[in-house]
């Protein structure tokens, strides 16, 4: 059986990336493209390709897959792309990514550029920075050799992290787990029943709206669209709260240090609100959590979305070993990527989990310095306009400050979800699976 190591490189720019969508997503979107590949056969040089689609299954099709493993950093992307667009399988799937988390646990760095320092196995280029926002035709030759480099250099250093991490014993049972968990996502086989998500999600759309109906005389509002707004929003909800002398909960901001209201379903001051002795207070609160929590309905979207793109298969994203347990965890969202620069690396992207405290992060429009990365717990992530976040993460607006949920359903355009000075909403992607940095005073 042949043994590839395989590394694609693909085009990707500030509102097409994989810190803004799932890998599936990514992948299946129209504006996807394969800039070029490299690739090594046992222990082979390693080469670089680059063509169309089409010229480069042609030359991936030189492997004969069914008596081949495939090893890359991370092959939930490279055998999704594999699999997805080039329609080839290999008979076995390898992670250094996976193997790694196993061998370091989830906290610790597990990009290849922090892996291969930690063994002092090479250096990670930064040539993918440079590649932001251009096509292959966009290239230049000399530009596309270098980056052709960069990814050969990437291919060479996932080989030699794999052998390192083999070599102290890595059992065989695990990596059958691994292979197992990456087959489940690049070659699903569960079905989705679309006439049933499309059945229930206009129940839920019944459901809100029979909700909505019921307080818009009760409130003074002229349409249903009126009663949504002034419950899905924490300042109007408020105000009808205090014209019902119903004292309003507050909690203080894990975001800004200030105190704020505490009406988000999970806080408990709003929890005791929905048990008021009141019975009008419980109506509004759970007509606010139909209107305002969306999570059904987006989720059922999610899934005939998924279904529309993948022939009506449900890919399954687990990350082996994504708990601290040794356990499987979801992967809904892919690691988002901050810029930094540090005196000797110049500015580069990082995921947000391996930045140094050292590291200058770029804030829209300076790089300045932070307090570390703080571990905050893990939540569902939303997004709207171009910014992923959990539900009550701030951000500004015209309106002024208010939730990305609160955004999201009054279609109010964001400034920036992290200060208002700063200008530049890529830099406000400081979120990933509960991580951020903390922000120097």
């Amino acid at each position: 059986m042949s043994f590839v190591t395989l590394d694609f490189e693909t085009f990707y720019d500030g509102q097409f990336s994989l810190s803004r969508m799932t890998t599936e997503e990514y992948i299946r979107d129209p504006r996807f493209e394969v800039i070029g590949v490299g690739m090594k056969i046992d222990d082979d040089e390693a080469q670089w390709f680059s063509g169309t689609h089409a010229e480069i299954k042609a030359w991936l099709s030189q492997v004969d897959w069914g008596n081949s493993a495939l090893l890359c950093h991370n092959t939930l992307f490279d055998g999704a792309i594999l699999s997805y667009v080039f329609g080839i399988v290999p008979a076995y799937y390898f992670d250094t990514l996976c193997m790694a988390r196993a061998k370091h646990g989830v906290d610790a760095g597990g990009s290849l550029a922090a892996l291969v320092k930690r063994y002092n196995l090479g250096e990670k280029g930064t040539e993918v920075v440079q590649a932001l926002g251009k096509r292959r035709q966009d290239f230049i030759p000399a530009d596309l050799a270098a980056y052709g480099n960069y990814c050969i250099n990437d291919v060479d250093l996932t080989f030699k992290l794999f052998n390192v991490l083999l070599s102290d014993y890595f059992p065989q049972a695990e990596l059958d787990l691994i292979d197992m968990t990456l087959r489940m996502y690049t070659q699903p086989v569960f079905q989705l029943n679309d006439a049933l998500l499309v059945e229930r999600l206009e129940e839920v759309k019944n459901e809100k709206s029979e909700l909505l109906a019921g307080l818009q005389g009760r409130l003074g509002c002229a349409t249903e669209e009126e009663v949504r707004k002034k419950l899905a929003s924490n300042p109007q909800f408020a105000a009808i709260l205090q014209d019902l002398n119903i004292p309003v909960p507050t909690k203080i901001s894990p975001t800004t240090g200030k105190e704020t209201y505490a009406l988000a379903k999970n806080d408990d001051g709003f929890i005791e609100l929905q048990e008021h002795e009141d019975a009008f207070i419980q109506q509004l609160c759970a007509v606010r959590l139909g209107t305002k929590s969306t999570i059904e309905e987006s989720r059922i979207e999610r899934f005939i979305g998924i279904g529309a793109r993948n022939r009506g298969l449900l890919p399954i994203p687990l990350k082996y070993y994504g708990a601290h347990t040794g356990r499987w965890s979801g992967c809904l969202v892919d690691d988002t990527e901050v810029t930094v620069y540090h005196p000797q690396t110049g500015v580069i992207t990082k995921r947000i989990v391996d930045v140094l405290s050292d590291d200058l992060v770029w804030d829209g429009e300076a790089f300045v310095p932070h307090e570390g990365v703080k571990f905050s717990g893990f939540a569902e992530v939303i997004t709207w306009d171009g910014v992923t976040g959990t539900e009550d993460h701030a951000v500004y607006t015209d309106a002024g400050e208010i939730s990305l949920r609160e955004a999201m359903q009054g279609a109010q355009s964001i400034k920036v979800a992290r200060s208002p000075e700063a200008c530049d909403v890529d830099a406000a992607q400081q979120y990933f699976h509960g991580y951020k940095t903390e922000d120097s005073m």
